[in-house]
């Protein structure tokens, strides 16, 4: 029995390879002109001649006689080809209603395939099951409710699911709740979901504030009325001081006040100069005293 690792592989290989047939079908379905096998063979042979580098190394076609026969090599270089220098481009991939999310979707299946080909360990195995579980998110963005169903993109998420749990080595579980939106944008609606939730909790709370602010106009009434006495006992002194006698008696003190502070003034000003006439003087003195120790008329 092979190793776990290398039957994950296979199985992954397998899952990218059959997701690739199907969308190549889906598109060449889906273009203008002739729909068979036979047409996608000679298409095929055409493009070889017009791009041989890009079509370099690709297997034989002549034993191909069937969709079920092609493998995601074959298929992603159809799909992905840039089209230079063809005659008769068809554009597969532009021609759809993603046409980003499509060419993403179709180099994801195509990187997991590849790395599900060459894992060769236990960790190679778990990057692929990584890889393939990724490029199923973006099948979902660029063809949900095209080239897939809801049913095939729930499909695929099981099977990713398993191979994660299988990478860990993990029993993978019997039923895995998968959520799938026709319109491949997934985490808009869940987003969108979550918003009128939230929007609902805040109508909630602003019917309970509205129902708590009936009993605040009440006791802002009584706040306001005991606001309002306040500010009158304050204004009543204020009014009585305005009177006549009032309004004298500040302005006879408005007036002596100056006075008394000048006369201070100039009382401090009188004991700062004679301070300061004393000191000049004795500085004098001791100047002449020492001149004349100089000069010899005083005794050293």
């Amino acid at each position: 029995m092979p190793e776990e690792y290398l039957q994950l592989a296979f199985e992954i290989k397998a899952s990218c390879d059959e997701i690739s047939r199907r969308l190549l079908r889906w598109h060449w379905e889906q273009k203008p002109g002739s729909h068979t096998f036979e047409s996608l063979l000679e298409h095929l042979a055409q493009r070889r001649q017009e791009s041989p580098i890009y079509y370099d190394r690709l297997p034989g076609l002549e034993s191909k006689t069937s969709w079920q026969q092609l493998d995601t090599t074959l298929c992603m270089r159809v799909l992905l080809d840039p089209e230079e220098g063809a005659a008769h481009p068809l554009d597969l991939l532009g021609n759809t209603p993603h046409p980003a999310a499509a060419r993403r979707a179709c180099n994801a299946v195509r990187t997991a395939r590849n790395e599900a080909a060459h894992a060769g360990d236990r960790a190679g195995g778990a990057q692929a099951a990584i890889l393939f579980n990724e490029a199923v998110e973006c099948l979902e963005q660029g063809y949900a409710g095209t080239a897939f169903t809801v049913r095939d993109l729930e499909g695929f998420y099981r099977q990713a699911e398993e191979y994660l749990a299988r990478a860990k080595g993990e029993k993978p579980s019997a039923q895995t709740e998968v959520n799938v939106y026709p319109t491949g944008k997934a985490r808009e609606q869940a987003a969108a979901a979550r918003a009128k939730g939230q929007s609902g909790a805040k109508t909630g709370s602003s019917r309970k504030s509205a129902a708590n602010s009936g009993a605040r106009p009440a006791a802002s009434k009584t706040a306001s009325g005991a606001e309002k006495g306040k500010t009158s006992a304050k204004s009543s002194p204020n009014s009585s001081r305005r009177s006549g006698t009032g309004i004298s008696g500040s302005h006879s003190r408005g007036k002596n006040a100056p006075k008394g502070r000048s006369a201070a003034k100039k009382q401090e000003r009188k004991g700062v100069n004679r301070v300061v006439l004393v000191i000049m003087m004795l500085v004098a003195a001791a100047g002449l005293l020492v001149r004349a120790v100089q000069l010899g008329l005083l005794p050293r």
